[in-house]
Formats: structure tokens, C-alpha cells, sequence
């Protein structure tokens, strides 16, 4: 997944190099909105595996999206693909409908700037744990339809992170044939630029750039720019 930055630079005279900033359509540019759709494989692999039988595999179409204000959206929809069927303990197939009625995501979500209080959307409820995020289905979605899209929001860039669903045999990233789906980075927290920085940089930055930087500064720092 590729994620755009803009680089800051200190020469040995003081002087700031910046890029990726000075223009419209390089701010327009700097702000991450990608997508892209993600496996969750039964924990009970059915016989042949994916190639055999890809019918048992849940899909996550996701997206994460920046706004100017820093604030990164973050959106699954979960695909029980038709066919799907309940398996026998020796992975083989029934001719028992399978459905899921849980979603979640892994991460800790009690990092600074992780998950933002309240923006959980999606299901009949939701459920913040410091481990995960959850959302319930009822009813349950049903073999051959996608759940409701779910979303939450929060300060930080993505990473990549483990996923699962409930069912008659859970779906998740970490079983084979399993991929990871984004959540917010709280492995590598966003360095904090010093005040001094900022205010030399004040000048050549795009008005919204202004406001972006705002959120770095400490209580009580001068915010007058």
C-alpha cells in the first residue's frame, strides 16, 4: 500500500526544504485515500483450500481516507461470497448455508490518538475493546450478500493488522491463505515536529497546511498562524 509523505529538511544554514506542499495540487496529492479488498480464510481450511473451494473465504473490500484535517476514515464491508457452507470437521462441505454476525479489527485502540471516542458507525451495535474493534449483524448476513459498511476514525496513519468473523467456523487474517486488512499504525507514533519548526515553515505553506499543523503544537503553545 502506498502512502504518500512530505519531507522536511534542516540544512546546516538553518534553512527549511520543503516538499510536496507548495502548491494546490501537491496538497491534493499528499492526502491518503487508497482501497483495496482483503482475504479472511475459515479457521477450518476447506478441502482443496482456496483454489478448490474459494466460495469459503469471506472478502473485506476496505479504504482508509485522509481529510485536511489529518483525520483518517477508515471503512470495511464484508463479502460472504454465495455458496458458502457450514464445513464438517474433516474440512469437507455440507449443504448448510453459512453466515457471519461479527466484524472486528485488532489494534490498540487505547493509544494516544487511535481511535476517536463515538465514530463508530455500522451494525446493530459496536463494541470498543483495548484490543479491537467490533461490529455486530442482526441478522446475520447470509451467504451471497455483504454486510453494512463499518467505520470508525482516527489520528493516525495505517498499518496492517489481523481481522476476523464470527460463524459456524470463525474467518480470520491469521488462518492460511488469510491477509491482513489496515488499522491505525500505534506501533510507530507520528513524531512531533518542534514549535520552532513549525513557525519557520509557517510562511510557505498552503493555508490548509496551517491548519493541519495546529494539531502537533502542545496546550498552551502559540497557535496564532
Amino acid at each position: 500500500m502506498k502512502i504518500s509523505t512530505t519531507s522536511v529538511i534542516v540544512t546546516a544554514s538553518g534553512l527549511f526544504l520543503l516538499s510536496g506542499v507548495l502548491s494546490g495540487t501537491a496538497e491534493a496529492q499528499g492526502l491518503l485515500n487508497e482501497s483495496g479488498i482483503a482475504i479472511l480464510a475459515p479457521t477450518l481450511a476447506p478441502v482443496g483450500g482456496y483454489a478448490s473451494n474459494p466460495q469459503e473465504y469471506l472478502s473485506v473490500a476496505w479504504s482508509v481516507v485522509e481529510s485536511e484535517s489529518g483525520l483518517y476514515t477508515y471503512s470495511y464491508t464484508v463479502q460472504n461470497p454465495a455458496g458458502d457452507v457450514v464445513l464438517n470437521a474433516n474440512g469437507s462441505l455440507t449443504s448448510t448455508p453459512e453466515i457471519y454476525d461479527v466484524f472486528s479489527t485488532d489494534f490498540n485502540t487505547s493509544a494516544s490518538g487511535a481511535y476517536v471516542t463515538g465514530s463508530l458507525t455500522g451494525g446493530i451495535f459496536q463494541q470498543v475493546n483495548t484490543v479491537d474493534l467490533a461490529w455486530f449483524f442482526t441478522p446475520a448476513v447470509p451467504a451471497g450478500s455483504a454486510g453494512p459498511t463499518v467505520t470508525f476514525q482516527s489520528d493516525l496513519p495505517p498499518g496492517m493488522a489481523n481481522s476476523s468473523a464470527d460463524g459456524a467456523i470463525p474467518w480470520s487474517s491469521v488462518s492460511p491463505g488469510g491477509q491482513q486488512v489496515p488499522v491505525p499504525d500505534t506501533a510507530t507514533p507520528l513524531p512531533e515536529p518542534s514549535t520552532a519548526a513549525l513557525f519557520a515553515l509557517t510562511p510557505l505553506l498552503h493555508p490548509s497546511f496551517r491548519m493541519r499543523l495546529r494539531r502537533f503544537l502542545r496546550p498552551g503553545e502559540n497557535k496564532n498562524f
